[in-house]
């Protein structure tokens, strides 16, 4: 336990511990102490680690969470833990615990967990104390469940799988991967009788990958509704879970145009999910994108403010910050082109944004030639227009037309094609509104007839919708 006593050191670091405010490991030995000892202060850790590690897992307070399956799996490990700890001591409790332990398993937890209780009921039923009954029992239960637990990890492996490459690249998948993503789904489609949450979760992930890969954001609207309403129950509760479902009703959303729909489950989610957290910033990073492509610019600076302000923000992966980052450069430039209202006035809530400190780090998704790269290169561009260096944009001219020749097919990124031409031809107007507008008519045209919501395009690499930036670019000419 830990000292009543003001004096006592690891009374200090429990304090400072669960404080509000964070302080670096100097300042807290100091605080401590009075001094710098590291050895001493890594001794004080361990043995506050080990106490609330022992509080943790020994602890039957009701846990203030709303989500109901996250607080009965928890509940139902620490009595796994308790149990087996009571068992090696050779105490009947410990069984006693795990026969009622598996029962909340088998309804709450993976198969992993029942299989770990019916193994050890097997093995006491089966030898410590033998029990035809009971031993027949379990011994049927390790059986089901092995089968079960067999399909759960293949199912969470195929989505491991799919999400890797997902958060590798914001390209469109290539013909392999959506082969991969078919079979997979026909394969856990074909199997009968696992009822498991686990499993039925993943293959619902799987399937909603291998739909957004083909572009069927219908079909993976409404299996994300039934899913939705699926996991939405009392005993299957979990914000979480259902955090993930919004995720994909969102993309599906937005690929039909349906902002508002996006931005209500957004802002609903927004306080339902742990503040700061990988959750937290994917529907905040929807809601955002939903915000912008409906015009609603106030409200978006308001949110990428709230994202970057955020103090766990640093602890994000480059990937996301990338992303982030670049969303808010596009936001500087719709504030600097005076759409949003006021630019002096504006621009003053808005996080701060330095373009030569953006391109010279080395980003992530930047080198995958056919993902956000698009979004950076057009956004330098209209950032040079507003600045009026029209000899800069020359000077990348041909490095836009060989990437576009390279990296961008007509049938996957037809948007981001008409863009990057209609600034060639900018240049080629030698920067004249009227010969920019009389060259770039058709491609203007084209990009109408081809808009944003049902075309298929990756929503990652349009920030804002390519007719408000072109719109934009014009203005600065």
């Amino acid at each position: 336990m830990v000292p009543p006593t003001e004096e006592s050191p690891l009374k200090k670091l429990c304090e400072i511990v669960f404080a509000e405010e964070e302080i670096e490991e100097s300042e807290c030995m100091n605080e401590i102490s009075g001094r710098k000892n590291i050895s001493a202060f890594s001794r004080l850790k361990t043995r506050l680690k080990d106490i609330l590690l022992h509080v943790f897992l020994l602890q039957h307070n009701n846990l203030e969470s709303i989500d109901s399956r996250n607080n009965e799996s928890i509940l139902g490990y620490r009595q796994i833990v308790i149990a087996r700890l009571l068992i090696f001591k050779r105490s009947n409790l410990g069984i006693d615990m795990m026969e009622k332990a598996i029962v909340k398993s088998m309804k709450y937890h993976s198969a992993e967990s029942v299989l770990f209780q019916a193994r050890l009921l097997v093995s006491y039923y089966g030898q410590a104390e033998f029990n035809k009954y009971k031993f027949q029992k379990y011994t049927a239960i390790q059986e089901k469940y092995f089968l079960y637990y067999t399909w759960e990890v293949k199912a969470e492996r195929y989505y491991a799988e799919l999400q890797r490459g997902q958060l590798q690249s914001l390209a469109n998948p290539s013909e392999d991967t959506i082969s991969k993503a078919k079979q997979y789904v026909e394969e856990l489609e074909s199997v009968e009788n696992i009822p498991t949450f686990q499993f039925i979760l993943f293959r619902y992930r799987v399937k909603s990958a291998y739909l957004e890969y083909t572009k069927n954001y219908t079909e993976l609207l409404e299996i994300s509704n039934r899913a939705f309403k699926d996991f939405n129950t009392p005993e299957n509760n979990s914000n979480t879970i259902l955090a993930g479902i919004n995720l994909r009703r969102a993309f599906a959303l937005i690929q039909a145009g349906r902002y508002n729909e996006v931005i209500s489950i957004g802002t609903k989610d927004l306080g339902k999910l742990i503040n700061g957290s990988l959750g937290w910033y994917l529907i905040a990073h929807y809601t955002l994108k939903a915000q912008l492509y409906s015009g609603n610019y106030i409200k978006a600076i308001d949110l990428i403010s709230l994202m970057l302000d955020n103090p766990k923000f640093p602890r994000l992966q480059e990937n996301f910050k990338e992303i982030f980052f670049t969303t808010l450069g596009y936001i500087h430039i719709v504030v600097d082109s005076g759409i949003a209202g006021d630019p002096k006035e504006i621009s003053k809530k808005v996080p701060e944004f330095k373009l030569g400190k953006f391109l010279n780090t080395t980003p992530v998704f930047s080198k995958d030639k056919r993902g956000i790269n698009v979004s950076i290169l057009l956004m330098h561009i209209a950032f040079l227009l507003q600045r009026k260096d029209y000899n800069a944009i020359i000077d990348r001219t041909d490095s836009l037309n060989q990437y576009a020749y390279r990296y961008l097919r007509k049938d996957d990124s037809f948007r981001s094609n008409c863009m990057i031409k209609m600034v060639i031809q900018m240049t080629k107007a030698d920067f004249h509104p009227v010969r920019t507008a009389r060259y770039t008519a058709d491609l203007r045209k084209q990009l109408s007839h081809v808009t944003l919501a049902g075309s298929g395009e990756n929503i990652e690499v349009e920030i804002i919708p390519f007719e408000v930036l072109w719109d934009i670019m014009t203005k600065a000419l």
